[in-house]
């Protein structure tokens, strides 16, 4: 014979689980006609990174220029801001430069992903953008 949880003790377990699963952070919508700037300090492997992300009157399109210790690699070509998520891009033909993929966490800040297959020192990592 099959025994079935109780309708509480169902209910308590759920309410646990809500407590121990981390909690997924929704994108927000960035300031319009604002800019947004983040950096990659220098360590004994990588060079310093400035990343300039500029954000349309619109609010849903924008910019980003790189920077790799203190020398200008690029703007990244127009891109969408769509439900506060954004993929920004360099590219030289059919070649990835290098790309910044992220969202707005609030829209005073971003977090993103920097990949540099093609720039720099090749070493990206995660970035911070703080509203400028």
């Amino acid at each position: 014979m099959r025994r079935h949880a109780s309708l509480p003790a169902v209910l308590a377990f759920l309410a646990l689980a809500a407590l121990v699963l981390p909690s997924v952070v929704a994108a927000a919508a960035p300031k319009k006609g604002a800019s947004y700037v983040g950096q990659l300090p220098d360590n004994g492997s990588r060079i310093s990174k400035r990343v300039v992300l500029k954000v349309s009157s619109k609010g849903t399109t924008g910019k980003v220029r790189l920077e790799c210790g203190g020398t200008r690699i690029g703007v990244s070509s127009k891109f969408s801001i769509s439900k506060g998520k954004f993929t920004a891009k360099k590219t030289t033909g059919s070649l990835l430069v290098w790309r910044l993929q992220g969202k707005f966490s609030s829209s005073k800040k971003a977090t993103a992903k920097l990949y540099l297959p093609a720039a720099c020192d090749g070493k990206g990592g995660k970035i911070t953008l703080a509203l400028s």
